[in-house]
């Protein structure tokens, strides 16, 4: 194996431990484990926790932004690209939940200059949304009286947040969610969007 897959290996074996035990019970013995690896070994790639902790939260942001840049340059006019994005953010916070969970709750044990370094590169991240919502507004799509900054980080707080209460044996499944939320999030900045609302079995809400 090389080094570049162990630390893959390390990294996600991080995110399952800070996910279960959270960042201040982990310890690197308990990474160590789940990795099958001895302690020392990981310090090879890793001298300290919140050095590991960095580079998970780091490797989940780039991964969001990714996957957000990858929906957004799909085909159809903004406000359809919009959509999909939202359907498609909502999909993956609820698929990857201990990724959005550790980024989420973990970001504050960093120090201020570490959470920096993460933080400003979300800028990029938020741009994705905003601009989207911008030219949707270029098309009459969005009225302009919303906006972008504002309506992106209420977008984003709504579907970040899906973490705390999704859980997929209760919630009728991630692509019934990310479908009702991306329709409810894009009638909200948009007077009369052309979308179809995905009905909820009434029992699956109130379990």
């Amino acid at each position: 194996m090389s080094g570049e897959e162990r630390k893959a290996d390390l990294l996600e074996a991080a995110l399952r431990v800070f996910s279960e035990k959270g960042y201040n019970r982990a310890s690197l013995q308990d990474i160590a484990n789940s990795v099958g690896i001895l302690k020392g070994s990981l310090y090879y790639y890793y001298k300290s926790k919140e050095a590991l902790l960095f580079d998970v939260l780091k490797f989940v942001h780039d991964e969001h932004l990714a996957n957000a840049q990858k929906l957004a340059s799909g085909s159809g006019d903004p406000l359809s690209r919009l959509r999909a994005l939202l359907e498609g953010h909502a999909a993956f916070v609820c698929d990857n939940l201990d990724r959005t969970t550790v980024f989420v709750r973990e970001m504050d044990r960093l120090p201020a200059r570490l959470q920096t370094e993460i933080l400003g590169a979300d800028r990029a991240y938020q741009s994705v949304f905003r601009n989207l919502i911008i030219a949707a507004q270029g098309t009459g799509q969005v009225p302009a009286s919303v906006h972008p900054k504002l309506a992106t980080l209420w977008i984003l707080g709504s579907l970040n947040w899906l973490h705390r209460w999704y859980r997929p044996e209760r919630a009728g499944g991630s692509s019934l969610i990310a479908a009702q939320f991306a329709d409810q999030l894009t009638r909200a900045i948009a007077p009369s969007p052309l979308w179809n609302v995905v009905e909820i079995d009434s029992r699956n809400q109130d379990r």
